[in-house]
């Protein structure tokens, strides 16, 4: 008895690769790369600060206190690392739309 994976390749064998109508072109992947490396790096500065701000409390706080103050204080860093994040996806999803668009002028 042949696995499901067997029937698959079998029934697919024949098959002809084609180019994805919807893969992006080099200047927009190159784009997209862009956009996510200022994206992360800005990400990655929130999390400096965030762990900085931390170590400051923990010097000036109580065991109790920073159980109080703590949870308030990464909802803050996790509200701005979601809107950048919202904002990196909004930039991507332009790039994507316009890279489409540029190509049905074509």
């Amino acid at each position: 008895m042949k696995s499901a994976l067997e029937i698959a390749l079998e029934n697919t064998k024949d098959i002809v690769a084609q180019d994805d109508p919807n893969a992006l072109s080099k200047e927009a992947k190159k784009t997209i790369r862009d956009i996510n490396k200022e994206y992360n790096a800005r990400v990655a500065e929130i999390e400096v600060r965030m762990s900085s701000k931390v170590r400051e409390m923990q010097g000036q706080y109580s065991q109790q206190e920073l159980q109080e103050v703590l949870p308030s204080l990464l909802d803050q860093f996790r509200v701005e690392k979601d809107r950048i994040n919202a904002e990196r996806k909004e930039k991507v999803d332009a790039e994507i739309e316009k890279d489409a668009s540029g190509k049905e002028k074509v």
